[in-house]
């Protein structure tokens, strides 16, 4: 094998294993983005956590002004009856308010209960979902700095070879490297091995003459159909 077509060979291998390199990178990049999204989800379904408590904490606030309003109410209707010159008539819709105020008053004093009741609850849960996100983020994060290393792992790899790859390139003559890269655009392999008269690349047969350029080892034999550099092992 001519030693251009071995260093060629060895560059498709470099080739090959900086693809590899490129797709893993963006693979570990897609699992990073996923565990940081995943940070922000979990920090969003707590905060909506915490709106709901700050809402029910401001419903009850509301309730209980409420109860206190009809109470001063009930107050001053009582105090009219008590103190003021009605009529019979006027003093029998004064008792009826304040009986239905009364009942009134009770309902909501009694919602207003189940409010607080919740609310403790809800701060119990949201104290307790306070402490599981920590440790949940704490996890991802441990998980991103992971995949961070990864990446700095394989880019630091696609430095090595690159600079290999420099290096084999200027053991090969420019009009053969430039050959090379035209058809590294068409083919992830630009070299392709002639195995039993067929060309491993294009898996067409191969005239006698092109396999018996390629077997003198005389020069650079391109497929007939692919144009793939050939050699034979």
């Amino acid at each position: 094998m001519p030693n251009e077509i071995a260093s060629l060979l060895e560059m498709q291998t470099i080739d090959s294993q900086l693809s590899e390199s490129a797709a893993h990178i963006k693979r570990l990049e897609a699992e990073r983005a996923r565990l940081e999204a995943k940070i922000v989800q979990e920090q969003e379904v707590l905060d909506a956590q915490a709106d709901a408590l700050h809402k029910l904490e401001h419903d009850s606030r509301m309730k209980t002004l409420e109860v206190d309003e009809l109470d001063e109410h009930i107050r001053e209707y009582q105090h009219r009856l008590d103190t003021g010159i009605i009529s019979f008539k006027e003093m029998e819709d004064l008792r009826a308010k304040i009986q239905s105020e009364h009942t009134r008053m009770s309902q909501m004093e009694d919602e207003a209960l189940q409010m607080m009741d919740a609310i403790t609850e809800e701060q119990a849960h949201l104290e307790a979902a306070k402490e599981a996100l920590v440790n949940r983020t704490q996890n991802l994060q441990d998980a991103i700095a992971e995949v961070g290393g990864s990446i700095a792992k394989e880019n630091a790899s696609i430095e090595t070879l690159t600079a290999k790859r420099q290096e084999i390139g200027t053991q090969i003559s420019a009009y053969l490297v430039s050959q090379y890269e035209s058809l590294r655009r068409k083919f992830p392999d630009p070299i392709a091995q002639v195995d039993h008269s067929v060309c491993t690349g294009c898996k067409l047969k191969l005239s006698a003459s092109t396999i018996e350029r390629a077997r003198g080892r005389l020069g650079i034999v391109a497929c007939e159909h692919c144009s793939r550099i050939l050699y034979i092992d």
